[in-house]
């Protein structure tokens, strides 16, 4: 892979994005861990960013599926606002 090369990057250019698509997270080789970001609202409805790296997921840890077990946080649970029970 050719992401993060200094010479692809002379000038340390940034992208930054959001995206619903779980399946990202487990892309070989797409992202460090310090480079995934979740969010996640308290229950004052302030949002607080806290990246992956934090939580230090093992090397081959399905990341996807630790994420939406809610392991990392950043998951809407919306059953409680919906009114939907299990």
């Amino acid at each position: 892979m050719q992401r993060h090369q200094p010479t692809l990057n002379s000038k340390g250019a940034q992208l930054i994005f959001t995206t619903h698509d779980t399946s990202l997270l487990d892309a070989p080789n797409l992202f460090r861990r310090d480079q995934i970001w979740l969010v996640e609202k308290d229950r004052e409805q302030a949002s607080g960013l806290v990246s992956l790296s934090e939580f230090s997921p093992r090397k081959n840890e399905a990341l996807e599926r630790g994420y939406l077990m809610g392991r990392y946080g950043g998951v809407p649970f919306l059953e409680h606002h919906l009114g939907v029970k299990h």
